[in-house]
């Protein structure tokens, strides 16, 4: 019972993290977009170091998630809703990873990022999240 409450607590707090982060970035780039302006190197460090930050927090989620899969259930066949969950949360792994290794490839190079990918990026993070929560959703609802 011990390691499901600590598998939890870490799970949901990487879920703070990713989810704080995620909406906090949205909101610093769309008021650069808006303003037309780049972010301001200070700020542009600052916006890799949270990037690295959520890529952690992804990756915490899933291994907690495999943790608490198979401590409560044994399996990871635990329903389609489950599945759908999973593949949400692999498009975010995958999405955080590349524009990871693209910021820091950019920076390397002293190049802004490419703002086509990065948009791509976001918007496959956004119906990631769509997928996750109403995998979610149903996951745990015991009525349907």
């Amino acid at each position: 019972m011990g390691v499901i409450v600590g598998l939890k607590f870490i799970h949901y707090l990487s879920i703070f993290v990713a989810g704080g982060i995620g909406i906090g970035g949205a909101v610093i780039q769309s008021a650069h977009v808006k303003a037309k302006v780049p972010p301001a190197p200070h700020v542009g460090r600052a916006m890799r170091v949270l990037g690295l930050l959520a890529l952690i927090a992804i990756v915490a989620l899933w291994v907690t998630g495999f943790g608490l899969a198979y401590s409560i259930y044994g399996t990871m066949n635990i329903g389609t809703a489950f599945n759908i969950k999973l593949l949400g949360a692999t498009a975010l792994l995958v999405a955080s990873s590349i524009s990871n290794f693209h910021l820091h490839k950019a920076m390397q190079a002293q190049v802004p990022p490419n703002a086509k990918l990065m948009k791509i990026m976001m918007s496959v993070s956004r119906v990631a999240l769509v997928l996750v929560f109403v995998g979610i959703a149903i996951t745990t609802t015991t009525s349907l």
